[in-house]
């Protein structure tokens, strides 16, 4: 009886030191903010807006996960008309969503005097 006491022991530390080895790992490579500089995720849309949503999917699930913190921007680099629907209607069910003309990108990407900081 021994025994079977020491293994279901021994298996237990083991299945608590992988969930908090797993958990350390996950929170030393995760990367956070932490501080006042904020992370903007650029995403470059043109056509028809092509795997848009499925990025944008991607990048929420970093942010459900508590991955990663950022503001999504989606630039538009060449959208048709349909692209531009698409990303209307992104914007719609994604509040949080900006969408930027390539001509303002490119003028907040060369401002210096702010340091990045922008609102859109």
């Amino acid at each position: 009886m021994t025994l079977a006491v020491e293994f279901l022991l021994a298996f237990l530390c083991a299945a608590l030191l992988l969930c908090l080895s797993r958990s350390l790992f996950s929170h030393m490579l995760s990367p956070t903010q932490q501080g006042i500089v904020p992370v903007f995720a650029v995403i470059p849309a043109a056509g028809d807006g092509e795997g848009l949503e499925q990025t944008l999917r991607h990048l929420r699930w970093l942010e459900s996960e508590k991955l990663s913190a950022f503001t999504v921007v989606v630039v538009d680099a060449g959208l048709t008309p349909a692209g531009l629907e698409t990303v209307q209607a992104l914007k719609r069910k994604d509040a949080s969503l900006l969408f930027c003309p390539a001509e303002e990108a490119t003028l907040i990407l060369k401002r210096k005097d702010d340091h990045g900081y922008f609102s859109l």
